[in-house]
């Protein structure tokens, strides 16, 4: 080929290229490598020579891999080639793109390729990549942390001026979205309230006025001036402990068909006809609060039962005419409750509640005698105080609610052990259960629940008031429970015994090397008005609040710098330094009113981290505790003297008739010490003893 040939004159950089094929395009390719030396041999003219005359630019060298005594093999020169963008951007430099303006090289630069033969006169290996030699080591980049800001509040600490320019920016419809008084209801006054209700009437959706009883006198004429703005979309109303009408009311619910969660418990003045209303005009009803509400009884019920059917949470205390069996029914077929209240429902029987679980007459099994009827979807149910239930109808209860969570069965005292014996073997997810004041209860109802498998998830347990439950129940349930977070035990037969394994099973939990480790509250232990409790129980939670246990032993090792004639020599040497265990949660305990004190002060110094402080006050107590007690035992004085003084005529008592032979005597020899000295009397006879002919001394 000619320098005078169409192909090479078309190659012109004035020109368009024009695109090849076959032969004529391997040609090409070939004479763009000007460097090569094996076309350099054959003499021919190069095509692109004027192109690299017209420029003045200077050119970059680089190093081709073409020598036979190079690993890599030689690629044709372009943008997109690693080895000759030496670490450089493979962006498009073309003048006009958008990677131009940021190339390393200009427009109109050239690249000179060199053979390796011109770079051997360098002893030193070159790396292509780093243009480094390959000995010298990379240097290490440390990576420091970036500091972490600390948490603060920015719209706190924001001055109040710049907190009301940039409210400024903000429309109504977005502040006024949720209207909450119930925290500072007593503060503000009722035109301050009326003049915001006013304001942002069109644009609240939650609107909670619990406590706002300075409405009482406006709410006829806030309902009139309301019309006007269009509060029509409201989605959470609660009027809880208000002074307001009922045509008020029924103004609210005609006029926001959105409604979600009606919350108007303890109101007098609603009644059927106001269920009427929310069946006809709230469809989407999901909560439903009318506790304590005595003018509304099932019949109106039943009308938003029928209606709402995304009806899952219905409160309804003392409610009447549950003895109804078409009421029980409906709520049976439609099975969309999960929270069911029927506290103080009198009229609430064993054939109701069987209804609601069973439905009427259903199929049994062969087997077993079970109804085969759907799982109740209920997760809460709060019977408490239905004095009309007995373990018939709560035993029903069983392998019917699979998802039950809550259950309260408080003051029942119908109830026994056979009522709960199978319904806890079947409730798997139960976390809640409160039993108090159920007198006939016993130990074996707990023996129960610690071999069921909801022992795992419970987490609050009251028993208050179950006389006959003591130790034995509640010392395999604290063990066989991990998740326990609350019990109230108060009233009942539990000993010093319960709070040594409740302090133990909470310290097994787990424990942090941390000294600035802030423990959390790991058990609610209600613990006060047991006549087996003494001080000496509560100290061992004490105690176990703010034990410092030694961990294992750690290695350290010290370089010590010591002076020997002139000269300094380092030593190093091997430490053992013994780790040191805080408890990472603790018991927070409600005991004796002369002791409390005392026990929050201690609570308070463990949960800020003191232990120091915290072990000195639970000394200083037990000292001053042993001390008053024989304070009290000679002169009558102390925090106990009163107890003391009834034991002493009690002791008095037993000793005159057990002189006169009326009665045996059955107390032991600890029972009485110094109670004749407690009364400011003698003893006739010293200590008292059993008649055992034993020494008349001791």
């Amino acid at each position: 080929m000619t320098p005078a040939s169409p192909l090479i004159e078309a190659t012109t950089p004035f020109d368009q290229p024009v695109k090849l094929k076959g032969r004529h395009r391997f040609f090409q390719g070939l004479q763009r490598m000007s460097s090569s030396p094996s076309l350099a041999k054959l003499g021919r003219t190069r095509s692109n020579e004027k192109v690299y005359k017209s420029s003045q630019k200077a050119s970059i060298s680089c190093v081709t891999l073409n020598s036979p005594v190079s690993t890599y093999s030689l690629s044709p020169p372009n943008s997109y080639s690693s080895h000759l963008s030496n670490g450089f951007s493979t962006a498009p430099t073309t003048p006009g793109t958008p990677g131009s303006q940021q190339s390393y090289f200009e427009a109109n630069s050239r690249l000179r390729m060199l053979d390796l033969n011109d770079v051997t006169t360098s002893s030193i290996p070159l790396d292509i990549r780093t243009s480094k030699p390959l000995s010298a080591p990379l240097p290490e980049i440390s990576e420091k942390p970036f500091p972490r800001r600390p948490d603060f509040n920015f719209w706190k600490d924001l001055p109040r001026e710049l907190r009301l320019h940039v409210l400024s920016f903000l429309s109504p419809k977005e502040l006024w979205t949720s209207l909450d008084c119930q925290t500072y209801y007593q503060q503000i006054t009722s035109e301050a309230l009326v003049k915001i209700m006013l304001k942002a009437g069109a644009f609240v959706k939650n609107l909670n006025l619990r406590g706002c009883v300075q409405l009482r006198d406006q709410w006829l004429s806030l309902g009139t001036r309301m019309t006007n703005q269009e509060c029509r979309n409201l989605e959470t109303f609660s009027i809880e402990g208000c002074k307001i009408e009922r045509s008020s009311i029924h103004f609210f619910l005609l006029r926001n068909p959105r409604l979600l969660h009606i919350n108007m418990p303890s109101m007098q003045n609603i009644n059927n006809a106001t269920m009427k209303i929310i069946a006809c005009h709230c469809p989407q009803l999901e909560l439903l609060n009318i506790d304590w509400c005595s003018q509304i009884d099932t019949k109106g019920l039943k009308k938003v039962i029928q209606s709402c059917l995304n009806l899952t949470d219905l409160r309804a205390s003392e409610v009447r005419g549950l003895d109804e069996n078409d009421f029980m029914l409906e709520i049976f077929q439609r099975n969309t409750l999960e929270r069911l209240v029927l506290q103080h429902c009198e009229s609430l029987t064993d054939e109701a509640l069987q209804i609601m679980v069973h439905g009427d007459d259903p199929e049994r099994d062969v087997l077993s005698d079970r109804p085969l009827v759907p799982p109740r979807r209920i997760r809460h149910l709060d019977i408490s105080r239905c004095r009309s239930l007995t373990d018939k109808g709560v035993s029903s209860l069983a392998y019917n609610v699979p998802y039950l969570e809550g259950l309260r069965l408080c003051q029942n005292t119908a109830l026994t052990d056979d009522a709960l014996e199978e319904l806890l073997q079947s409730t798997n997810r139960l976390t809640h259960l409160e039993v108090e004041e159920v007198e006939q209860l016993t130990n074996a109802t707990l023996i129960s629940l610690s071999k069921s498998a909801a022992a795992k998830s419970l987490e609050h347990l009251s028993i208050s008031y179950c006389e006959q439950m003591g130790d034995i129940g509640v010392l395999p349930l604290l063990k066989a429970c991990p998740e326990i977070k609350s019990m109230c035990l108060d009233n009942t037969r539990i000993s010093d015994l319960v709070l040594m394994e409740a302090s133990e099973q909470v310290r097994k939990r787990g424990s942090t090397i941390k000294k600035s480790h802030i423990p959390k509250k790991g058990l609610e232990l209600v613990a006060f008005d047991c006549a087996n409790v003494t001080w000496a129980g509560v100290r061992e939670v004490l105690q176990g609040n703010g034990r410092v246990m030694q961990g294992r032993k750690k290695s350290v090792v010290q370089i010590q710098a010591v002076g020997f004639d002139g000269e300094e020599k380092k030593t190093r040497k091997v430490v053992e330094i013994q780790e040191l265990l805080y408890p990472a949660q603790i018991i927070h305990l409600k005991a004796f009113y002369g002791w409390q004190q005392t026990v929050e002060e201690h609570y308070k110094r463990c949960v800020t981290g003191r232990w120091g402080a915290a072990a000195r006050l639970e000394e200083k107590w037990a000292e001053w505790m042993v001390a008053s007690e024989e304070v009290g035992v000679v002169g009558g004085h102390g925090w106990s003297s009163r107890r003391r003084r009834r034991r002493a005529r009690d002791a008095e008592t037993r000793v005159r008739d057990d002189e006169d032979g009326a009665a045996q005597d059955t107390a032991t020899g600890d029972e009485g010490s110094g109670m004749e000295y407690a009364a400011g009397r003698v003893p006739r006879t010293g200590r008292r003893r059993a008649r055992s002919g034993g020494c008349t001394v001791m």
